[in-house]
């Protein structure tokens, strides 16, 4: 065997040995962290980086030695070392450059994919009962254009000069207030309320729901949030739209 090659198994070898020190520190100094409710834990973070820059070092180098024999074991591996580093990095950099934008990719296919969506649930009108100033319901005049399981809830809140909230009245529709509809349904909707302060509510939400399943969840599921004033159409999660103002009750 060359003098070169010796050398170069000879530092290879270190650089193995090497990850069994390493691997004791990354399970010391990274295990988990934190309180009761969140544990962070790093372990390996330092192993499998070290790892990985050995093997890209050790397959730069052993070319190295192949193509330049009379460099020296020493001299290429610290050019080898230099490379290695770099390289990582590019690697690392550019991994996350594409990660993000497949995220991104993913996330525009799922927001063309909704669109259609956006106007399966439309509220027609609204209405305090008996009366905005003591009300005990609020109804809802709905059009649905899916089949599917229908609920909702609604909140009312008061907002002071200082842009603090305080709830006035909530929704007390329980499970069983869930109703089957029909795609194209033109129905109204009753929510019982419970009056927690006195007041004026000047921030209304009503959040209505369809669901696929006869129970629970399921995939398909839209819920679409009426409000003053949304900031957009659609999050990815939920649809939002602009909450008309109260139609007088119908006596």
């Amino acid at each position: 065997m060359k003098p070169v090659w010796r050398k170069h198994l000879i530092i290879c070898l270190v650089l193995g040995l090497l990850a069994i020190p390493i691997y004791f520190l990354d399970q010391a100094f990274l295990g988990p962290s934190g309180g009761n409710w969140i544990t962070l834990d790093f372990r390996g973070l330092i192993f499998w980086t070290y790892i990985t820059l050995v093997a890209i070092h050790v397959t730069l180098s052993s070319i190295a030695v192949l193509l330049f024999p009379k460099s020296g074991a020493l001299r290429i591996h610290f050019g080898s070392m230099v490379l290695s580093v770099i390289l990582l990095i590019t690697g690392v950099a550019a991994y996350g450059k594409l990660r993000r934008l497949a995220i991104s990719n993913d996330y525009q296919a799922l927001m063309v994919s909704r669109r259609p969506l956006m106007n399966v649930i439309e509220l027609k009108e609204w209405s305090y009962f008996p009366d905005e100033s003591h009300p005990t319901d609020i109804r809802v005049s709905v059009v649905v254009h899916q089949t599917g399981r229908f609920a909702g809830n609604v909140t009312g809140e008061q907002t002071d000069p200082s842009g603090s909230s305080t709830t006035i009245f909530e929704s007390t529709n329980g499970p069983e207030s869930q109703r089957e509809v029909r795609g194209g349904e033109a129905f109204t909707y009753v929510f019982p309320l419970k009056v927690l302060t006195a007041g004026r509510a000047d921030n209304v939400r009503i959040t209505l729901y369809l669901f696929k399943a006869p129970s629970g969840p399921a995939a398909g599921d839209i819920t679409k949030v009426f409000m003053n004033s949304p900031q957009q159409d659609d999050d990815g999660e939920f649809f939002y739209g602009v909450l008309p103002a109260p139609s007088q009750p119908v006596k």
